[in-house]
């Protein structure tokens, strides 16, 4: 019994979860890397996408590239 409570209740976990992709998968597909936070190697491009679904510390975000027809700036903090 205990078992098939376990089952029914990581099924229903599944189920409510969402049908979409995770933060990171999305990133991804987006284009982008999920990346730490790091001042030696700056994100010009942050973008919406959740790459910290725990909500840790110091987590990870997603770093897409710059729009078509733009570059990072010379400190990499904004595309232009």
């Amino acid at each position: 019994m205990k078992l098939a409570t376990l089952l029914l209740t990581m099924m229903l976990a599944a189920c409510s979860s969402g049908s979409g992709a995770s933060g990171p998968a999305q990133c991804v597909a987006a284009g982008g890397q999920c990346i730490l936070p790091n001042p030696n190697n700056p994100c010009a491009n942050p973008g919406p996408q959740n790459c910290n679904p725990d909500l840790n510390p110091g987590g990870a975000f997603c770093c897409l590239p710059c729009p078509s027809g733009t570059h990072a700036n010379d400190a990499g903090t904004a595309c232009e």
